[in-house]
């Protein structure tokens, strides 16, 4: 496969080529001789085996050398601004010999926003990220790192798979990173929607559970996600049978109207050991999701990074000379192939001469389907076995791109038949009703487009139809731990016995193999083991999570993306393949760039608030009203002045603050004094302003904003669907428009528990009277057992 990425940026165009190159695609990369320097890390991390152009798309000539080079494209990926897009005539560039074209913008290529500039910063401030994170009372973190990019990225790669193996013709793909960002929310939306209830900052705390945060131990932090079935081991590891005894503290309601008491005891236990040490105790002996603040340089040095070969060190051409380079690993892929080795190899790059480049391909087409081009994946079929919000996310991308996706449930895994009046769940109104699991609001978000069998896979008879299925079916995933599908014998050797072809993606926390195979992980613990949080944080010793799950969400794209090169190498090899992801390792890989900058200076990176290490200003800044924040940042001098301008302070005169090293030099002061210019300004108003004049700013929106943000409105983001027992809801929709639409009219709404054991239970070629069987024997059910 041959793509061309056109980008003037490391953003998202370049992490879709990063995976392309990664999985043995030939990547053209062509940028403007004009764009800024490129950072030594960045061209490390993102831009490693691709072949890179320079062409000036301004002059005739250039562009005619952009234009042959397209029309030897299968895909054609770009995150140029829309302006741009439109004068290279993007919509028709590579003519039909290309089979997908995706343009990744901050804002998508319609809307009020259109030609908004944007940051990493202010794209999460603008989609409801930032308000979520930091201290009450204190201004809100921005997440470090390229997440609004990377993520775009990722699912520009796993789109423009989808195209070229279900599209019968060229598919042109516009992707927004706002809404990226949008739908890999968890509850925030549902807590508006639903309960309506903003969801606040706290810390390192989560606002609902105790205790789920991240304490001292001696010698650095660690972080707990003590969920209700994990609290009677962990309180006997740090409290004895007295704690795990006292019954006012056996629920999770009762622990948080304590919340200081519980957390200062915990607190008390870990300051005794060091953090590793609790780790592995916490772990093995009493199997409890807990992690710690890894450095970097420690994470390089991990065990169990290092067992399944996660870092990969960097190839120089023959001839460069790289001093800097020496030593220097990057992270690889968060998804292996089992048995792999090392990277698919490359095609060899072809010679390039003069402006254009030419050059004849022999190669045979990939397998075309006739799946309409808004739901490419139509004719896959996947069984899903997954839980909580990882796995869910990356079968409901699946099924947003019309596979026929179906759910394999317990007959209890969404709770049981009637729960106390009050119970936590999101149920509309507040009221859980006679069907409470087909009520919950999280569920309904994350089962759109899927179907339900509800079966016992414990009874020899409920695996055996699972059995039957996957004779018929494309793609098995699952998230449980690495001892739950061999314990049910339905590893992958049992399923592949029935179906060579058959794709297996396995999502443990830690993945499938490695010291840490067996270790228990959620979220808010996996979160500090990535890597993220050596870089969050008020400061060197204030270091703060997300409070989100977003090691989940990345994850959930990266389970995408494994998914789609598996159908993707399936088609040049007509083999199935087992496929091993690790959570950690998904947030990871996100943060390439951070890894290799960190090597190439000897030091580890500071926490810089809401700052940059490059640019300034960049921050959050506080606005009128209470708790109202607005995202700067400005990545040029051009941008800088036209700033200082509209603000009228004399800024734009200020030697001090005339280059980017004199800004960042005096970072803390220039802080302040936009911050107070900004105190006394409404910060939905204040961001219209700067974007008016070039700078990149959003407001920190809460959910209800985001939720009725007018921008994704105009583009007709959201959509409603309909379900058995909870109604039409309005939910988060897809972030990308294929051919003009979104597919919205072939959606489904979540299905009742069981709601299609019959019509599942036939694909496998049972007869109406075997279904009716498995139904009086209580293996198929369409209600939890009471």
């Amino acid at each position: 496969m041959r793509v061309l990425e056109i980008s003037d940026a490391d953003q998202a165009a370049a992490w879709a080529g990063k995976w392309f190159a990664r999985w043995g695609a030939e990547v053209i990369r062509v940028t403007s001789p004009s764009r800024a320097p490129i950072t030594r890390a960045a061209e490390i991390a993102l831009h490693g085996g691709k072949t890179r152009l320079w062409i000036d798309r301004a002059l005739p000539a250039g562009l005619e050398a952009v234009t042959r080079l397209a029309a030897d494209a299968d895909v054609i990926v770009s995150d140029l601004h829309p302006r741009e897009l439109d004068a290279v005539g993007f919509d028709t560039l590579g003519g039909e010999c290309t089979r997908a074209r995706v343009a990744v913008t901050p804002f998508g290529r319609t809307g009020p926003y259109r030609d908004y500039q944007a940051t990493a910063a202010t794209l999460l401030a603008a989609g409801g990220y930032t308000h979520l994170s930091g201290d009450p009372g204190r201004a809100p973190l921005t997440m470090p790192g390229p997440y609004p990019f990377a993520q775009a990225g990722s699912l520009a790669y796993s789109v423009a798979l989808a195209s070229v193996l279900g599209a019968s013709s060229c598919a042109t793909i516009d992707l927004s990173m706002l809404e990226t960002i949008a739908t890999l929310h968890q509850f925030t939306d549902l807590m508006w929607q639903v309960d309506g209830v903003v969801r606040s900052r706290h810390g390192n705390r989560w606002e609902n559970l105790c205790p789920t945060t991240m304490l001292r131990a001696r010698d650095g932090w660690v972080a707990v996600n003590i969920l209700q079935q994990f609290w009677s081991p962990f309180a006997l590891w740090v409290g004895g049978v007295e704690l795990d005894g006292d019954a006012s503290l056996a629920l999770n309601a009762d622990r948080m109207e304590r919340r200081d008491e519980v957390e200062a005891l915990c607190e008390a236990f870990f300051q005794k050991y060091t953090a590793r040490d609790l780790f592995r105790e916490g772990q093995e002996k009493w199997r409890v999701p807990i992690g710690y603040v890894q450095t970097l340089a420690g994470m390089r040095e991990d065990p169990q990074m290092l067992s399944r070969r996660f870092w990969r060190g960097i190839e120089i051409e023959p001839g460069v000379d790289a001093p800097d380079t020496a030593g220097v690993v990057v992270p690889g892929s968060a998804f292996q192939f089992a048995g792999e080795r090392r990277a698919p190899e490359r095609p060899p790059r072809p010679v390039l001469e003069g402006a254009g480049v030419t050059w004849q391909s022999d190669e045979p087409s990939l397998l075309r389907g006739t799946a309409p081009p808004q739901r490419p994946l139509e004719g896959i079929r996947v069984l899903d076995f997954t839980r909580i919000w990882s796995g869910p996310l990356a079968t409901r991308f699946l099924g947003d791109l019309g596979a026929e996706v179906i759910r394999i449930e317990a007959p209890d895994g969404r709770g049981p038949a009637v729960v106390p009046r009050g119970t936590a769940g999101y149920y509309p109104g507040g009221d859980p009703r006679e069907r409470p699991y087909n009520r919950q609001g999280l569920n309904n978000k994350l089962m759109r487009n899927k179907r339900s069998l509800a079966i016992d896979l414990k009874s020899s008879e409920g695996k055996q139809a699972v059995l039957r299925l996957v004779a018929v079916s494309d793609v098995v995933v699952e998230n449980f731990s690495a001892r739950a599908m061999p314990s049910l014998g339905l590893d992958y050797e049992a399923l592949s016995a029935r179906n060579p072809r058959l794709i297996f993606l396995t999502m443990p926390s830690f993945g499938s193999r490695g010291p840490y195979r067996d270790y228990v992980g959620l979220g808010p613990s996996i979160e500090p083991l990535s890597g993220l949080t050596a870089l969050m944080g008020y400061g060197r010793d204030e270091p703060r999570v997300t409070a989100m799950a977003i090691t989940d969400a990345a994850a959930g794209v990266c389970g995408l993306s494994a998914v789609m090169t598996a159908l993707w190498q399936r088609e040049r090899t007509g083999k199935g393949a087992l496929l091993d992801l690790s959570q950690s390792e998904a947030m990871a890989a996100l943060l390439a760039e951070e890894f290799v900058a960190s090597q190439l200076s000897g030091r580890e990176p500071e926490r810089l608030g809401n700052g940059a290490w490059n640019v300034a200003p960049h921050g959050v800044y506080r606005c009128l009203g209470d708790d109202e924040w607005i995202s700067i940042g400005c990545t040029t001098d051009v941008q800088w002045i036209s700033l200082a301008r509209l603000a009228g302070r004399g800024w734009d005169a200020d030697s001090r603050y005339a280059n980017a090293e004199g800004r960042l030099a005096r970072r803390a002061t220039l802080d302040e004094a936009i911050e107070a210019w900004t105190a006394g300004e409404e910060k939905r108003a204040l961001a219209r302003r700067l974007q008016a004049v070039g700078v990149a700013a959003a407001p920190v929106q809460t959910a209800p904003e985001w939720l009725n943000d007018p921008h994704l409105e105009a583009r007709g983001y959201f959509t409603s669907l309909e379900t058995p027992d909870a109604g039409r809801y309005r939910t988060d929709g897809f972030p990308m428009l294929i051919d003009g639409g979104r597919g919205y009219t072939a959606w489904t709404g979540a299905p009742g528990l069981g709601e299609d054991n019959v019509e599942t239970l036939r694909l496998a070629g049972y007869t109406n009277a075997e279904i009716a069987g498995l139904a009086r024997r209580g293996i198929i059910v369409d209600r939890p057992p009471v």
